[in-house]
């Protein structure tokens, strides 16, 4: 029986010999980069323009919206189409909207909204194919360990692309000014869609690895994703406690903007360092899930999802920068958690000609999730104050993990079994 490979031994393998896998690992570190970038200028420039967590939460719910509008669809096309040439689209298309936000929002916060719809609407179609063109150019022993540095190369890319992104604002802000500062973060994103665009066009995909064209409609390609995850009972399982991340995640992303400045009596830098910790905690997770060649998907995401709510609650109970950062990075290991065996459960058991769809479904589901909690999470910041939201958002997550652990399927082992196998019961 072949031992197992060390976590360097795996990654070097498949980064060294497989390299298309390289382009596209490499792709989502800078785009990743340039996102976060993105994130840091977008908080920035929103808030001090309105001076409000409602408005900054509309931000984000319209980075969110198009997935729960538009998601469902963009599973259809990425199991029509060549991925390869979603995803070089993809990039070149956001390039436009990307550069005019900074220019309009002294003029028109509402065309700032549109603009992040529109960015995302695209990043909607970008998000599945990613994850669909994995199976055509990794064999199925490979999933988890492509799972797993996928994950690390977009939260390594967090960690300098945070701190970047604050460092950009707060040395161009003072070289120039905050407009020109903000002007040029944007500017930055845009040029890694570039970098990110060909770098994917260096691929060569098999067309004989591509999904096979349909000749049916398009509802009844929708209809077909949501009828497999409807009767896989693992799947659908995972989907549904998954959901309760998201909804963490999206009532804390406004709230975590007041904590920076208002709470740490900061700004641009400690909302920088705050998402710094998330992804450095993300990446240990990611890290920690590699050395092994199969987990527990339910164990282990009901495990990142209690931590997660711990330590949303702690760092609510705290006002000094350290011990904060140490609490948002251990939410961050429980978000890699909670994510990765999703992701690689999906890929085990679900047929290749369904991937688009299946993970646009879940996308749209999770985003769903985002874009209630996230105004939810504004509105309450405002009623009630920054961290007495933070502190029952962390309870509430913890509760409803207990409560989810009650049920067999949500604890299942959903890697491992025969892949693409029905487990409807």
């Amino acid at each position: 029986m072949e031992q197992p490979q060390s976590l360097n031994g795996r990654n070097t393998r498949l980064l060294r010999d497989n390299r298309n896998f390289l382009l596209i690992w490499l792709a989502d570190f800078v785009s990743s980069l340039g996102d976060r970038v993105h994130q840091v200028a977008m908080a920035a420039l929103v808030y001090t323009v309105t001076g409000s967590l409602t408005q900054t939460g509309i931000a984000f719910v319209a980075t969110a919206l198009p997935d729960l509008v538009l998601g469902p669809f963009a599973g259809v096309l990425v199991d029509r189409w060549d991925r390869r040439t979603i995803l070089i689209a993809c990039d070149v298309l956001r390039i436009p909207p990307v550069l005019l936000i900074p220019f309009i929002a002294d003029q028109a916060i509402v065309i700032v909204y549109i603009l992040l719809f529109t960015v995302n609407a695209v990043s909607v179609v970008f998000k599945p194919a990613r994850r669909a063109i994995v199976p055509a150019i990794v064999p199925p022993r490979d999933y988890h360990t492509a799972n797993s540095l996928g994950s690390v190369s977009e939260n390594s890319s967090d960690i300098i692309g945070y701190p970047l992104g604050g460092g950009l604002l707060l040395l161009f802000g003072y070289l120039l000014s905050q407009e020109a500062a903000v002007a040029i973060a944007f500017t930055f994103d845009a040029l890694t869609y570039l970098v990110s665009a060909i770098l994917i066009f260096s691929m060569r995909v098999d067309p004989a690895g591509e999904i096979a064209k349909t000749g049916q409609t398009v509802w009844k390609d929708v209809t077909e994703g949501i009828t497999f995850v409807w009767n896989h009972r693992l799947v659908l399982a995972n989907t549904l406690v998954t959901l309760l991340g998201p909804i963490a995640l999206g009532a804390s992303t406004p709230l975590l903007v007041g904590y920076a400045w208002d709470v740490l009596s900061g700004g641009e830098w400690e909302y920088s360092l705050i998402g710094a910790a998330i992804s450095i905690g993300t990446v240990l997770g990611g890290l920690w899930l590699g050395r092994r060649e199969r987990v527990n998907t339910g164990i282990v995401v009901l495990s990142g999802l209690a931590l997660m709510g711990i330590s949303v609650t702690a760092t609510a109970l705290v006002s000094s920068l350290i011990p904060a950062l140490l609490f948002i990075a251990v939410s961050g290991f429980g978000s890699a958690l909670v994510l990765i065996p999703g992701v690689t459960l999906v890929q085990d058991h679900t047929p290749d000609n369904l991937l688009g769809r299946v993970f646009s479904l879940r996308t749209t589901l999770f985003y769903s999730a985002i874009v209630f909690s996230t105004f939810i999470g504004g509105w309450a910041g405002d009623q009630f104050g920054t961290r007495p939201a933070l502190f029952v958002c962390g309870i509430i997550l913890t509760v409803s993990v207990v409560l989810a652990g009650l049920i067999p399927s949500v604890r299942a082992s959903g890697t491992g079994s025969d892949p693409h196998a029905s487990t409807a019961d």
